[in-house]
């Protein structure tokens, strides 16, 4: 048993959302994360379980004055249970915390943010994606703000796991985890919701947007998906719509997300390596790996928006092995064994 509290699934989002400061803090609220927390400390440590390795999304997120002190109790509480643990995503700012704790920490790959004050599309460097809209809006898309433009219809929000779903078969089949986003269900106060229409109001693909906290606030480009037949320039057209909303309303920030075993991109490398075969699996599968994740797609769109500010985040391993390497690979499903897939292809309950 452990000493310090794990705290329930569901978090309470208001009430942590002061102790986080990351692109894709968001996400460490998932419902699917445990959360570590010590009482008299401020802040938390999320975390999931696979095998005897705790995966850590984002890092330590509470004031610096507790850091130091929370991140050694949540160690000290894996220890007792024989597990090793793994953070994701840590930022530059707390590369020297986890080295002084002994941990090897590399580059693993970079995140993308748009300043929206002063964002427009004018420019030669956004010609190509001002052409995609365009085909998109000439083609008959429209989109809405679901919540905001219209109500979400009965039944719309099946015909949107429908695309979701469809989206997914041409991925692999299943759904990647622990870094990306989620769907949400319909409702959510803290998740903005905008769909394209066709001529016949027939949904063509959507994006959801979270908050961001932090430094940088503002949204962050949580999910996207598209019908196999929808027209070029779609998803384009969908964010532009909502950076347009974005701006009317004074966000500050578009976070466009952590793309994985892609680094040097602009942000801060770190050099040289803590362990030599981080790198060259991260050089490797962003290289190579298509199957395991699609890293040059997302980078492609990305870079379509011209985003001026790039970040390298870091991975760093309490120990360095192939089995902590195995356990990253199943929590993110980048990997699903197929004796854990159904005859649809998704995990098995």
């Amino acid at each position: 048993m452990t000493t310090s509290p794990i705290l329930a699934l569901r978090p309470d989002r208001a009430s942590l959302a002061d102790h986080v400061d990351h692109p894709s803090g968001f996400l460490a609220l998932s419902p699917r994360n445990l959360r570590f927390g010590v009482p008299g400390l401020e802040g938390f440590v999320p975390f999931r379980r696979q095998g005897r390795h705790r995966l850590v999304p984002g890092g330590v997120h509470a004031p610096e004055a507790d850091r130091a002190e929370l991140l050694d109790a949540f160690l000290r509480d894996a220890a007792r249970d024989g597990e090793q643990v793994v953070a994701l995503q840590v930022r530059a700012c707390d590369v020297a915390l986890f080295r002084s704790r002994g941990f090897r920490v590399d580059a693993f790959g970079s995140t993308f943010a748009l300043g929206l004050a002063r964002f427009s599309f004018a420019g030669t460097k956004r010609m190509k994606l001002r052409n995609r809209i365009k085909r998109a809006r000439e083609a008959g898309v429209t989109v809405v703000e679901l919540g905001r433009d219209r109500v979400c219809p009965p039944g719309l929000w099946r015909r949107l796991a429908d695309i979701s779903q469809a989206w997914l078969t041409t991925k692999g089949g299943h759904e990647l985890d622990l870094m990306v986003g989620e769907m949400g269900e319909p409702g959510d106060p803290d998740r903005r919701l905008f769909v394209a229409f066709d001529r016949r109001e027939q949904p063509l693909g959507f994006i959801t947007y979270v908050p961001a906290w932090g430094a940088r606030p503002g949204v962050l480009h949580d999910l996207t998906r598209r019908a196999p037949d929808a027209p070029a320039g779609v998803m384009e057209l969908i964010n532009a719509t909502a950076i347009a909303r974005f701006q009317a309303d004074e966000i500050r920030f578009l976070h466009f997300g952590f793309t994985p075993f892609l680094v040097g991109m602009g942000g801060a490398a770190i050099e040289p390596a803590d362990h030599w075969l981080v790198p060259r699996l991260v050089r490797f599968i962003g290289r190579w790996g298509r199957a395991i994740y699609p890293a040059r797609t997302q980078l492609q769109y990305k870079q379509k928006w011209a985003p001026d500010i790039v970040e390298t985040e870091l991975i760093a391993f309490q120990k360095v092995s192939f089995a902590a390497l195995w356990a990253l690979l199943i929590a993110s499903r980048a990997f699903v064994p197929p004796w854990r897939r159904n005859q649809q292809g998704e995990k098995t309950p």
